[in-house]
Order: C-alpha cells, then sequence, then structure tokens
C-alpha cells in the first residue's frame, strides 16, 4: 500500500517561502528525501548543496526514481520534465523551514538532547523509556544537524505519541537554529565539556552555546540538567520552564543512591526518584553511562512515567555502534569506542577497560582528538601521561595530533609506545603483534 500523503507541493512553496517555476501546486508528496539514491517514490527531493557534493547534480536521477517535486535554489539548464520545480533562496533553509511547519502540526511531547558527550546514547535510552508506554519516534543515527534533524521531523506520523532527537553543534548559533525548528517541549543536557572550542573559544562558550536549547523551552515545558556538572546545573537560571535534575549530588531529582555494579553483561544501579527507589538494569558498557540512563529516567519521571516503568524500559535500551561495545575478534576482546574522541569520553574509556582489565595484556589505540582549539597540544598530551600510568602492554597512536600523546607517553616511560599515520599503519603493527586474549581499546 502507498503511503498517505504528508503533504502537497503547495504546502511545500508556502512552508519554504518558494516558487512554483513548473508544475501542479496539488501534487501530493509522501515526505522528504536529500538523497537521490534512497529517495521513494512520491518523495520530494531537495538539492542540498553539501561540503562535498551538490544534489543539483542529480535531478535527473531523483526525477526517474518518482520524486514528486524537485526543490532548487539554482535553476538547472535541463529541467526534468512532468516534475514540479520549486525554486527556493536556500535548500537547507528551505528545508528547515517546511520541517518547522510540519512539526507544528504536532502536540506530542517532544525531547531534545544536547550536551558534549552522551547524546546519541541519552536519545536513546529516552526513546527506550517512553517507548514502554508510547509509540515513539526517535533517528536511527545521530541525525542531529541542518539537514538530519528536518528530516527526523518530517518523518512524524500520526501514529506517533513522541519524538527525541539530538541537537549537535560545532558553530555559534546552531543549537538556537535547530531548537526553533524542532520546538522541544523537554530539554536535555548531558554536560558540558572542552569539545569544538576551536570554534566557540573557551569551555565557557561552549556552554553558553548548550544553554541555547534551554532558552527555546517554554514556561510550560520541562529541562532536565546535570546536578553534577556546575555549568549544566547553571542553567537553571535560562529558563522559566520547570527544572528537574539528575546525578549522584544529594539535591537531585532523580539520583543515583548506591554504588555501579558493572558485570559482562551490562550495568546495574539503583535511583530514587520521589521518594522511591528502583533498582535498574543496562545493557551498556562503561559506568558514565548511568548517567546517561538518569538524564532518561528524568525526562520519564517529567512525563509522569513510573520508577518501574522507567526500568523495564532502561532494560530493552541498546548500545549504538562505534560507541562504547565490546566486541570478540580473533580471541581479543575489543571496546569498540571509534565513533568520536574527546578528552572527557577518553577519560570515560580509559576508565571503563580499566575495570575490565583483569589480568588480560591491555592494548590502547587511540585517534585524534579533533577541534579542541589552542588546548589541543597539551590536551593530547595529558592523555599521552595518563595513558603512560596506566601502563598498558601496547599503546598506538594514529592521527598527526596523536603522535603528542605517543611522545608524552614515552616521555612518561612507557616503552611500548607506536604512532602510525593512518589506520591501516595501526591495523597491520597490530596484526603482527595481538595475542590472543587481548584486551582492546579502539577509540576516536
Amino acid at each position: 500500500m502507498a503511503p498517505a500523503p504528508a503533504f502537497t507541493v503547495r504546502d511545500i512553496v508556502r512552508a519554504s517561502h518558494g516558487d512554483l517555476v513548473g508544475g501542479d501546486l496539488a501534487v501530493p508528496v509522501t515526505g522528504v528525501s536529500i538523497d537521490s539514491r534512497t529517495l521513494g517514490v512520491g518523495q520530494a527531493f531537495f538539492a542540498i548543496r553539501g561540503h562535498r557534493i551538490d544534489g543539483h547534480a542529480f535531478l535527473a536521477g531523483a526525477a526517474e526514481r518518482g520524486a514528486s517535486c524537485l526543490v532548487v535554489h539554482t535553476l538547472p539548464d535541463d529541467v526534468p520534465a512532468h516534475v514540479p520545480l520549486v525554486m527556493v533562496d536556500d535548500t537547507t533553509k528551505a528545508l528547515g523551514r517546511l520541517a518547522a511547519s510540519y512539526r507544528a502540526r504536532f502536540t506530542i511531547p517532544v525531547v531534545a538532547v544536547t550536551g558534549s558527550n552522551g547524546k546519541t546514547t541519552t536519545k536513546e535510552m529516552i526513546a527506550a523509556v517512553l517507548g514502554a508506554r508510547w509509540r515513539t519516534h526517535r533517528p536511527q543515527a545521530s541525525f542531529n544537524n541542518q539537514w538530519g534533524l528536518p528530516l527526523t521531523l518530517l518523518d512524524l506520523t500520526a501514529e506517533h505519541q513522541a519524538l527525541v532527537v539530538e541537537i549537535g553543534t560545532n558553530q555559534p548559533g546552531e543549537i538556537a537554529a535547530l531548537a526553533a525548528v524542532a520546538r522541544p517541549t523537554v530539554a536535555v543536557v548531558t554536560s558540558v565539556a572542552p569539545v569544538h572550542t576551536e570554534f566557540f573559544g573557551s569551555v565557557d562558550g561552549v556552554r553558553e552555546e548548550k544553554a541555547d536549547l534551554v532558552r527555546a523551552v517554554g514556561a510550560g515545558g520541562h529541562v532536565v540538567l546535570n546536578a553534577d556538572d556546575a555549568r549544566v546545573a547553571g542553567m537553571r537560571r535560562d529558563t522559566s520552564a520547570t527544572v528537574l535534575t539528575f546525578g549522584r549530588a544529594r539535591e537531585a531529582d532523580v539520583r543515583l543512591v548506591d554504588e555501579i555494579r558493572e558485570d559482562a553483561g551490562g550495568l546495574g544501579f539503583t535511583f530514587e526518584a520521589r521518594g522511591v527507589r528502583q533498582a535498574a538494569r543496562l545493557a551498556f558498557a562503561g559506568r558514565h553511562n548511568v548517567a546517561n540512563a538518569l538524564a532518561a529516567a528524568t525526562v520519564g519521571i517529567a512525563l509522569g512515567f513510573s520508577p518501574d516503568e522507567i526500568a523495564r524500559g532502561l532494560a530493552t535500551a541498546r548500545p549504538v555502534a562505534g560507541r562504547c561495545v565490546w566486541r570478540t575478534v580473533g580471541g581479543a576482546r575489543i571496546l569498540d569506542d571509534t565513533y568520536n574522541a574527546n578528552p572527557v569520553s577518553v577519560a570515560a574509556a580509559l576508565d571503563t577497560v580499566g575495570a575490565h582489565r583483569g589480568s588480560s595484556r591491555l592494548v590502547i589505540v587511540l585517534g585524534d582528538m579533533l577541534e579542541l582549539g589552542p588546548e589541543s597540544d597539551e590536551a593530547h598530551r595529558d592523555v599521552g601521561r595518563f595513558i603512560a600510568a596506566l601502563a598498558p602492554a601496547e599503546f598506538v597512536g594514529v592521527g598527526r595530533h596523536a603522535e603528542l600523546m605517543v611522545e608524552a607517553a614515552r616521555a612518561a616511560g612507557l616503552a611500548a609506545v607506536t604512532h602510525a599515520r593512518t589506520v591501516e599503519d595501526a591495523v597491520a603493527h597490530l596484526l603482527k603483534r595481538a595475542v590472543p586474549g587481548d584486551l582492546v581499546l579502539v577509540k576516536g
């Protein structure tokens, strides 16, 4: 059965502030795509000019695949016949305008997550908690930028009862712009750390950018803040919404009340919310993920879920590929945390492998930490010194900046250190030296 029309070409023209160059305004549109390779019949194709590829080069392919209309900001020389053509000032901005207009049709809870670390994992945990009661939509990947967030909103249907999104940034003003599109009813801030400081100037600059999500929530909404992070906790001054906090702090609304238990199956912990203590399990590695679970639990409390419902939801959450996932390859146990690297996430990953080390030979493979600005060199040296203190059997730094880690680790007395310029060089080195039973961290 064909998907029901979400809107018409007329709706796109109105919402995007565009002009119909050719075709029929009444043509139904079943969805939106920015990739001509995966576009479905009846979807509108937005020709996005990205960092490497210009979607205007693929208009003919989109038309052949059954696009209901083509949205462009440059008129093509050869206009595909029989497909409505909409001209806009900027296709990325037009995509955001359409998503904002479509979002206004829904009165469901919209939870938006930001933070220097833990956004995607927290988003997955929140979706699992809300999914215990509601049909909850969330993007399968990060989808946290000016293209991914609008596409996520445009995938909403009348069946959905809640939406969870993440909002990322590496430039000032991005969160405010994306929040204006998503119009969250619940905002979650996981942490503020020295990430993307190349663009924000300082950690306080990062804090100001993250606080824009909090400012986007109206008085009738909720803001969920990390009580253990002073910069985040202080964001309660940036909102008139109801604020709930999570963490180890005694004043937190959702509080960790005992020691975290970590085993091969994941994590166990107990949280307290509104006077009720609740045991919970997570199928995740890394004690730092309990903070993400507490954030998810706090969203549940804000939206009227019981602690028992929250625990049942958390038990169904699963880690995302490349984010602290255990794998077994060739007799070695590997912690795959390859998605990204910054000083805080590296420390968390090192803590995780340290907790599982036992008598295993520890091998650490780290890539560059990017976008750290003037603090970059010293941050890499700090990591190198920290690794030397762990005394792994082998440390391989991969990339230009990682050479500073290697030099610092060697200067601190670690002998088995290697610098690899490429991932391929690192793999070739490790294949010659790995032995069954190794415990390996691959990060960044």
